[in-house]
């Protein structure tokens, strides 16, 4: 089990601009996890029937991570590639390592409590054919100063990032800090300070939890996904999944190191991983994964109204909408929910039901019945479809979604969903080894 979020921004899932849309193509850029891989797939290509179920739409294979020494022998490192960001200008993507260079021994026997990196991939190199199973797009690395790095978050003006960590060395829980990246440089300039949770036992604990589920985990916010609103000079919201709620924080103050930037926190049902905000950035979507505390799935997404979250944080939780199932005692392990460039829907991705919803965005602040449409994903080999991550193209048309288990090599899956009808139009196999998340560019 992965004690990640998503990553997860508007960019990291995948909302990007094009200065014309006549003359730019949608390529997907899907984690490879385990395979220690990125792939490219062409959207057209997705969309041919005669492709269906078949890894034909994936143009190139990247890898993101380098080679190392172990015991005499040059192996690739086992890096975790599992979110993944798209620069503004669609020139760069930033994918993070959850195990950064380590060795593949070191994150097969635990894969959690690593020291993280972010490889900066060329997204022109990205479609040469020559970059396929080379380091070749590659346009350098970040070094993250923390372990178990999860979301990244690139700010409107594409000058600064916001990096998670959900874990400290050698330890699934124990992350108590955001990273500001300067994307200039491409290092971190500031390690901001998060606030201890209030789980009414000893905090910090001694020892702290080394693994999830532990009914110690609750100190430690450990920090998954992350988004950016503009609102507030730039507001940062992060899902906690240690302590089953959302940071909120000033990103001017983070940047600059100021006192105080953490403002506020905001509790949901369960610990998060994917997060976004509107197009409009007025709202943000949580998605409640699971407690680490307990291991029980959640089965809600939480609306929370930004204005809100900076004058009065206990209201900020406008709408929380049940997911995945019309039965509140079913869980259903939400994974990612993101905004529609509409700013009317939101989609969600439920890993334990193994179906994805349409959540009307007026209809859940109303507090009535908001789910559009349920849909059930399936896999061409019939096993579970385990939904994770989602990228939507910017005119809104389709979406990606990434899922199935954790496998053999190549063994995950990209489902494309046309947004009109809410039907699958394609899925492509080949995708890595439990694929996490996928973002989407433009190329002409």
């Amino acid at each position: 089990m992965l004690r990640t979020t998503l990553l997860c921004s508007a960019m990291a899932l995948g909302f990007t601009a094009y200065a014309d849309r006549g003359m730019a193509k949608d390529y997907f850029l899907a984690s490879g996890r385990w395979d220690n891989v990125v792939l490219v797939i062409d959207l057209d290509k997705a969309l041919d029937p005669a492709n269906d179920g078949t890894p034909k739409a994936v143009v190139n294979r990247l890898r993101v991570t380098p080679d190392i020494e172990v015991d005499g022998k040059t192996v690739i490192s086992s890096g975790q590639p599992i979110s993944i960001a798209i620069a503004p200008d669609n020139k760069r993507a930033y994918v993070v390592n959850h195990s950064g260079r380590s060795t593949p021994a070191a994150a097969a026997a635990f894969q959690h409590g690593h020291a993280g990196t972010v490889t900066v991939i060329d997204l022109v190199k990205a479609l040469d054919p020559a970059s396929n199973d080379t380091l070749a797009a590659v346009a350098g690395y970040i070094e993250t100063e923390g372990f178990g790095p999860t979301g990244f978050a690139i700010a409107a003006d594409g000058k600064h990032a916001v990096l998670a960590h959900a874990e400290r060395e050698g330890d699934e829980d124990g992350g108590r800090h955001l990273s500001i990246v300067d994307l200039a440089s491409n290092r971190v300039i500031r390690r901001v300070e998060q606030a201890y949770g209030k789980p009414g036992f000893p905090c910090p604990p001694d020892p702290v939890p080394h693994r999830a589920p532990d009914p110690k985990f609750g100190c430690f916010p450990d920090t998954n996904g992350v988004t950016i609103s503009p609102l507030g000079g730039g507001t940062i919201f992060g899902a906690n999944g240690g302590t089953d709620d959302i940071t909120v924080m000033s990103l001017q103050k983070a940047i600059a190191g100021e006192a105080g930037a953490e403002l506020a926190r905001i509790p949901v049902q369960a610990g998060g991983f994917g997060i976004s905000v509107s197009p409009d950035g007025r709202l943000v979507a949580h998605a409640s994964r699971e407690s680490a505390q307990t291991d029980i799935p959640g089965n809600t997404v939480s609306i929370i109204d930004v204005e809100k979250a900076l004058s009065d944080p206990a209201k900020a939780e406008v709408a929380r909408v049940l997911v995945g199932t019309d039965d509140k005692a079913t869980p259903t392990r939400p994974f990612v929910a993101a905004f529609l460039p509409d700013g009317k829907r939101i989609l969600s991705t439920h890993f334990r039901a193994n179906n994805i919803d349409i959540i009307d965005v007026a209809k859940a602040i109303a507090g009535g019945p908001a789910t559009i449409r349920r849909v059930e994903l399936k896999t061409p080999g019939g096993e579970p479809s385990r939904p994770r991550g989602i990228a939507i193209t910017p005119d809104g048309k389709y979406a990606a979604i990434t899922g199935a288990p954790k496998g053999k090599p190549n063994s995950s899956i990209v489902w494309i969903v046309d947004l009109a009808s809410y039907e699958v139009k394609g899925r492509v196999t080949g995708i890595g080894n439990e694929s996490y998340m996928i973002g989407v560019f433009q190329a002409p």
